[in-house]
């Protein structure tokens, strides 16, 4: 005979997967609560944003959330097609929800590909030409690979475009984020904790770690909360983030098979953040961050959950020097091999 479940034994274990579904959702809300939002809604108008990579993932929420407190965004973009497709979108999200009752901000794009220093040169002498004034650079682009990459200049990916083309472009601008008190946002990320090292002797060639991690990008955001340090001994007005683990496009060249959706879904809902959630730390960078004496990019404090906080990594101010000064070499030896 066929064992069929009674109401007393199906009720308990209706109990148990309600209660268990409860407290995922309770989880889930109190994540949400600490990642922290930006609550401040006061108009941008009359001010000026440059983002990179503001076509997708963390740039394009920054770019939308700015715009629609009606700031002018440069939308620096390696991509001109997908950079006005994204124009495209935000503009038909604002009809829907306002129906035209409030006026948002100026949408530009322009081109940069962080990947060529020849590209990042054009970007910056367009931009000086053609804005006479900007209130904060946000160097968000960013990427992960797994097989090897390179970059025009022949760096691999994650110290050529992370770092490098980054380093390059506030370099050419940096008489006009001096002398404007120009803010300047660096994406870190908190795996500068993890696994991070500045190692000088494969300095922009492509190395295997063997680590489950990517070690290579921890690196690049470590060469990150490092050059945000040198930034601000040298008088940038500049603010450092982790916008926490995000499910954007930013994974795309991780290519995951069917049981990985299948498998890490609801770890996947659990933990990891929205693009529109992790770009709550780069707005607040964006236009509220305040450093002091005590808490700055020098003393180890980034912003992580819309707030402050010490990193964890112990900061060496001889690696901190040798990081600048290997990058401006870098760019140095790749001018002087395109002119011979």
């Amino acid at each position: 005979m066929p064992f069929i479940p009674s109401e007393a034994t199906l009720l308990p274990a209706a109990y148990t997967v309600a209660g268990f579904a409860g407290s995922i959702a309770l989880l889930r809300l109190y994540k949400l609560r600490k990642w922290g939002r930006v609550r401040s809604t006061f108009s941008l108008r009359d001010k000026t944003f440059v983002i990179t990579g503001a076509n997708t993932g963390l740039g394009y929420e920054t770019t939308k959330a700015l715009v629609r407190r009606q700031a002018t965004v440069i939308m620096a973009c390696r991509n001109m097609a997908k950079a006005q497709a994204a124009i495209e979108k935000i503009r038909q999200e604002e009809q829907e929800e306002r129906k035209g009752s409030k006026s948002s901000g100026t949408l530009i794009p322009m081109q940069l590909d962080l990947a060529s220093f020849q590209s990042v040169r054009q970007f910056a002498g367009e931009l000086q030409r053609t804005v006479p004034r900007f209130d904060c650079l946000v160097n968000n682009a960013g990427l992960a690979v797994r097989e090897p990459e390179f970059t025009r200049e022949g760096y691999e990916v994650h110290y050529g475009v992370n770092h490098l083309g980054q380093f390059l472009l506030v370099e050419l601008l940096k008489e006009r984020l001096l002398e404007q008190g120009t803010r300047v946002v660096v994406v870190s990320s908190r795996m500068h904790e993890i696994e991070a090292e500045i190692d000088f002797k494969n300095l922009g060639r492509w190395v295997e770690y063997g680590s489950r991690l990517n070690r290579l990008y921890n690196n690049s955001k470590l060469m990150n909360f490092y050059y945000a340090r040198e930034l601000y001994k040298r008088g940038y007005n500049v603010h450092v983030l982790c916008p926490g683990l995000c499910h954007t496009d930013f994974f795309r060249h991780y290519e995951p098979k069917w049981y990985h959706y299948l498998l890490f879904s609801p770890i996947v809902w659990l933990m990891l953040r929205s693009a529109e959630q992790g770009a709550q730390n780069i707005i607040y960078a964006a236009t509220e961050s305040v450093t002091t004496p005590e808490c700055n990019p020098v003393t180890g404090y980034f912003i992580s959950n819309v707030r402050m906080r010490r990193s964890k990594f112990h900061f060496d101010e001889n690696t901190s020097i040798r990081l600048w000064d290997e990058s401006v070499r870098a760019i140095e030896r790749s001018s002087t091999s395109s002119t011979t």
